[in-house]
């Protein structure tokens, strides 16, 4: 994925459901990147679900509910090899809540938001506590 493609999300401030250039959220951002790379996305957050209450327990069991959407292909951040997987996460407490998504896997550089600096592009090797890496599944063209 070229440079271009994300360049312009870095700085963008953190902002909880934020969807504009004023501020977004992990979530947001990664369904964002994989807009620009041309996929569907269903919402990347539970808190953007039909009927659900969005409690910060629930982005652990987020993937597994999508499981028809997204593969988990991994456990560890060398798994996402591919632009557009995204790499969940666990906060120090274990609550699996931040989205990092991977734009360029010849450099495994991956973009996040972080809440102090906002949308920042990080490597692979220092993203702690992966919960799952997980592929958007391919579209039936047929």
């Amino acid at each position: 994925m070229e440079t271009l493609m994300w360049a312009d999300l870095l700085g963008v401030p953190w902002e909880l459901h934020g969807k504009t250039r004023r501020g977004m959220d992990c979530s947001t951002l990664a369904e964002e990147v994989l807009c620009r790379l041309g996929k569907t996305p269903p919402p990347t957050s539970p808190f953007r679900l039909p009927d659900t209450p969005g409690t910060e327990n629930e982005m652990g069991s987020y993937f597994e509910m999508m499981e028809e959407a997204y593969e988990l292909v991994g456990k560890d951040a060398d798994a996402a090899t591919h632009a557009g997987d995204l790499v969940l996460a666990a906060d120090r407490r274990g609550i699996a809540r931040h989205l990092y998504v991977m734009v360029n896997p010849d450099r495994g550089t991956l973009i996040t938001v972080a809440h102090r600096t906002g949308v920042i592009a990080v490597r692979r090797f220092s993203i702690m506590n992966v919960v799952g890496v997980y592929r958007l599944r391919e579209e039936d063209t047929a």
